[in-house]
């Protein structure tokens, strides 16, 4: 293994911090320079539209976008966005624990789907936007994710029809509401999420001419698409940066606050299996029998199939030597979750590497691109210490990481090439900022979907201006909706008299397509419920996607009814799985320890279908899956094949799964299938939000998808 030692990193302390500020601080607490500028940025009256907080992971960005309401006398609203549950319950416990310490009272409330099931639950909000409505008005600080905000800016959560509400019902009060918007761990986003905000900014911007809104992206270094659509928007906006010192030892402790522990890290080529098999006794187990109660680690994968393998093979054998491990995936039980975190080794997959912020000084992962390499990266080095039942444990400054990489990956990091002298030099020291320069080089560009807007993005511009222009909100909209359209057609590079004339179109012709666009992170169509067999009551209940099954689970018979019947047993609602409309229900017993092949089925003849049917993305019926073992397939395959899917289809064996994500740079675990149809034609397919992905990458590349369908 190539091995590398990267240097303490500390981050410089604020430079003549205001009286006022400095006053109500809390004892022993300095700010870091970037917190004290994000806060003197988002405070002035001329500051830019938009800011970017790009400084590294551990040095306090969440405080950073948090300051103005601490500091501020009265009320200051806060509308804060977390891409996944995890993080969102993360940020709700940190917050809550640092406005204590401010000594100040948080009215910091979570909002996710789950909270708006158990408003309804009761008889006082007749839907859910009635809902919505009275937790916005309730809190000045709200921790959401950013689906809640897409479908809010995209007029949804109101009723539709002869009894329906303004347009305006919900996004209105939200922008009148609150003044601060932050969107954490922003450069996770792809393409269409991009495009998903960009229009909420330009119609909140538009919305509040003449008051002050503002935006707080918290990230890594802001992508090239986002700020490309900035320049052409015309919307100020400003970056800040963390500034660093990477060193032994502090140069200045007045000066300089350490953030991250110095860190060995090696990197190796094997699959994570195959290092644990090779490593476990040398060096796995050893790290923690030799080093407790100073060591406490964590494994993650990229795939929950994986992770529960890991879970079953290393639990036992942890446990003789009086060590616990703890699973944290997203089939993991809520309770399960929470107590993962106490384990001496937690294996988990993207449900913690994203801001989660845990205390670890044992990493071993794999990564899928630069981003999550990073991103699980950043989870070590964080603390110096951990709690054990109330006592405080030292990791005595010992942080090691093993991370597991593609062979090409490990030999562009570590040998020359021809042109270029290698990354990163075996057994010496380095810096954690040229290692990520290093990371980022090393690991190929992956398609960045610039041309979504045009094909697919500005749907959701159409229906925003469209609906600005319905009964009863068309007066007081009318400028603001002149305005918007000129900002939409300049910053996306769209007609949107054209896309509302095609969102109409869709509507009517393919309206799974348009359900696609207009949704944030894209549709379930395979969605399962399943009862785990693993755990017990409650817990048991869970959905999942119908081929990370078929491919990786042991699976028993389970019917709609005995699902609905455990559902009501748990005292649980019906409506949340109803609303997932499951394809199949299955008893979980486990996970296999090698893949089980499948291939989706087309039942339909596609030999006479014209090549414009080929490489775009269409509305697809007649699909099933071929595979073996699996319980009720018969069932499934007829209710699966009355479905219709957004879906797109490439012909032929030189359009391979494997092929077209090589050929079109698409990311690793980009999901397409392989397919047969009724009458013997292969190749690949995909469905939903990778099938529209799919669509735009095709049209500007020279491939046959299918026949002499060639696109230019």
């Amino acid at each position: 293994m190539k091995k590398i030692f990267t240097l303490p990193v500390y981050s410089q302390i604020a430079k003549n911090t205001p009286t006022e500020i400095m006053r109500v601080l809390p004892s022993k607490w300095q700010l870091s320079q970037h917190q004290l500028d994000t806060y003197e940025v988002m405070n002035a009256n001329t500051g830019p539209d938009i800011v970017f907080n790009t400084a590294m992971t551990g040095d306090g960005k969440s405080l950073a976008g948090q300051l103005n309401a601490l500091l501020k006398d009265g009320p200051y609203t806060i509308f804060g966005m977390y891409p996944t549950n995890e993080l969102i319950h993360d940020q709700l416990r940190q917050t809550e624990s640092t406005w204590a310490q401010w000594q100040k009272l948080s009215s910091a409330k979570r909002l996710d789907s789950h909270v708006l099931d158990q408003l309804m639950e009761g008889d006082d909000f007749r839907q859910r936007g009635e809902g919505l409505l009275s937790l916005l008005a309730s809190s000045d600080h709200i921790l959401t994710n950013p689906d809640i905000f897409h479908y809010i800016m995209q007029l949804f959560y109101r009723r539709d029809g002869k009894q329906s509400d303004a347009t305006d019902k919900i996004f209105g009060p939200l922008v009148d509401w609150f003044e601060q918007f932050t969107f954490d761990e922003f450069h996770i986003f792809e393409t269409p999420q991009v495009i998903s905000v960009m229009n909420a900014v330009l119609l909140i911007l538009e919305m509040t001419k003449g008051q002050k809104r503002r935006f707080l992206f918290q990230s890594a270094t802001p992508g090239g698409l986002m700020l490309k659509y900035l320049d052409r928007a015309g919307i100020s906006h400003q970056v800040i940066e963390g500034n660093y010192h990477h060193a032994h030892t502090n140069p200045n402790p007045s000066k300089w606050r350490p953030i991250l522990g110095g860190s060995e890290i090696a990197f190796s080529s094997h699959k994570m299996e195959e290092w644990i098999e090779e490593h476990l006794e040398d060096t796995l187990l050893p790290f923690f029998t030799q080093n407790t109660p100073h060591a406490k680690g964590a494994i993650i994968v990229n795939s929950v199939a994986l992770a529960k393998r890991l879970v079953a093979n290393l639990k036992p054998v942890f446990h003789k030597h009086g060590l616990t491990v703890g699973e944290n995936t997203g089939l993991t039980s809520k309770n399960e979750r929470a107590e993962s975190y106490k384990a001496d080794l937690l294996i988990g997959t993207s449900t913690v590497d994203v801001g989660v912020d845990f205390r670890i000084n044992f990493l071993l992962f794999e990564s899928r691109d630069a981003g999550s390499f990073l991103q699980r990266l950043g989870r070590l080095g964080r603390h110096e210490s951990y709690d054990r039942d109330g006592q405080e444990i030292s990791f005595q400054n010992q942080f090691k990481a093993y991370a597991l990489l593609p062979p090409w990956i490990v030999a562009r990091l570590f040998e020359p090439d021809e042109q270029d002298a290698c990354l990163l030099d075996d057994g010496t020291e380095t810096d954690r900022e040229n290692l990520i320069a290093a990371i980022e080089t090393a690991f190929p560009p992956t398609a960045d979907f610039a041309n979504y807007a045009r094909c697919w993005g500005g749907l959701q511009s159409a229906r925003v201006w469209k609906g600005l222009n319905q009964y009863p909100v068309r007066g007081g909209y009318e400028e603001v909706r002149q305005k918007l359209g000129e900002q939409y057609n300049a910053t996306f590079n769209i007609n949107v008299d054209k896309q509302v004339g095609r969102l109409k179109y869709l509507a009517e012709t393919q309206k799974p397509l348009v359900k696609e666009a207009i949704a944030f992170r894209g549709g379930s169509y395979f969605t399962c419920g399943i009862l785990d067999m693993t755990e017990s009551g409650a817990d048991q209940i869970k959905t999942y996607d119908l081929f990370s099954l078929i491919a990786n689970a042991d699976l028993g018979i389970l019917t709609e009814d005995e699902f609905q019947q455990a559902v009501a047993d748990a005292r649980l609602a019906w409506k949340p799985f109803e609303r997932q409309k499951p394809i199949a229900f299955f008893r979980l017993f486990g996970f296999l320890e090698e893949r089980t092949n499948f291939k989706v089925k087309l039942q339909r003849d596609v030999l006479d279908w014209g090549a414009e049917r080929f490489g775009v993305a269409s509305v697809v019926k007649g699909v099933t899956v071929d595979a073996e073992g699996i319980p009720s397939l018969n069932i499934i395959n007829r209710s699966l094949q009355r479905r219709e899917l957004p879906a797109l289809i490439c012909l032929g064996v030189e359009n391979h799964p494997l092929e077209l994500k090589r050929r079109l740079r698409l990311p690793m675990l980009f999901p397409i299938y392989e397919f047969e149809s009724r009458d013997g034609l292969v190749g690949s397919i995909a469905f939903g939000r990778e099938a529209l992905l799919l669509d735009v990458a095709l049209k500007y590349r020279n491939i046959d998808t299918g026949g002499s369908a060639i696109y230019c």
